[in-house]
């Protein structure tokens, strides 16, 4: 059995509960939602606990309690606990530590991605599965607008026409995220997605958990740099089995990420969805989200 999206849990991830935590490697701030089996949600970048909430969602109603940390320089976790990809990997480690949980499943997504590679191939006997959804693990060049979109009078403004002009909003969102569609299939699709108020408030939240440039701003920072910088990754270190998934037309993370990570990881699991750097979020049919949730749900004696 699967239980659906509602909008009201995605609008609910946002005010959710949070707290900050001491941990060995510093401070972290977090929230934690739902009862069941642990999945840590790792967020992207211009993310925070709120992302992670919102990127996993769908897992909290079907069983799963989500773990999502603000990584450093993000909604109250400081750049000081972490600012490299190992760092990072390290402070997630800490904060299993300080809640108590031995191992875990991991979701991570975009510029989080480097972190819970690092956290699976630094402490291997931490993580029992670990799903990347269009994830960085290649050196990104930086993308010249992403600061200007960043800040709150641009993410109001994207808010606004999300609201009152959505179709136009949606479809202007799939070609900046890059979708491989033509202009009528491109159309089409944001039509669909305009239709479906679930998918409508899914894209809504993710705005809104992108949004307070002021909390975020050190996390962009050291993220533009950092993975800009990015050096390789002891990707050939991680045993766990691994679920890499990814935009076929993604212009934010190019796919080469993803046929990199596979190739390094041993006995990891390859999944195409046909579309943008949302693709996950917003595909037909739920067919990625379906697919990680049985993937995930496998194989739980871990």
């Amino acid at each position: 059995m699967v239980n659906p999206l509602r909008p009201e849990d995605l609008r609910a991830c946002l005010t959710h509960p949070h707290a900050t935590i001491a941990t060995a490697a510093g401070a972290v701030a977090y929230a934690d939602r739902g009862t069941g089996v642990p999945l840590l949600a790792v967020h992207g970048t211009l993310g925070g606990w709120d992302q992670g909430l919102v990127a996993t969602e769908f897992f909290r109603t079907n069983g799963f309690r989500i773990i999502a940390p603000s990584r450093p320089g993000y909604l109250g976790t400081p750049l000081a606990t972490g600012r490299t990809p190992a760092e990072q990997g390290d402070a997630l480690a800490a904060l299993l530590d300080a809640l108590g949980i031995e191992r875990v499943r991991v979701f991570a997504g975009s510029g989080g991605g480097p972190a819970a590679y690092a956290l699976a191939a630094r402490h291997p006997d931490r993580v029992i599965k670990l799903v990347q959804v269009d994830s960085v693990c290649l050196p990104i060049p930086p993308f010249p607008l992403a600061r200007l979109f960043a800040r709150d009078p641009a993410l109001q403004f994207q808010l606004w026409l999300l609201r009152h002009a959505a179709t136009p909003m949606v479809k202007l969102m799939l070609g900046r995220f890059g979708n491989g569609a033509s202009r009528d299939e491109a159309t089409r699709r944001a039509a669909g997605i305009t239709a479906d108020p679930v998918r409508l408030v899914h894209l809504e939240a993710i705005l809104l958990a992108s949004s307070g440039w002021a909390h975020r701003r050190d996390g962009y920072d050291n993220d533009s740099a950092s993975l800009r910088a990015l050096t390789p990754l002891d990707l050939q270190a991680i045993a766990c089995p691994t679920l890499i998934m990814h935009g076929t037309a993604d212009a934010s993370v190019p796919p080469e990420n993803a046929r990199h990570a596979h190739h390094q990881i041993h006995g990891s699991e390859l999944y195409w969805m046909h579309g943008s750097h949302v693709a996950f979020f917003l595909e037909e049919g739920d067919t990625a989200p379906l697919y990680a949730l049985d993937w995930l749900r496998g194989n739980n004696s871990g």
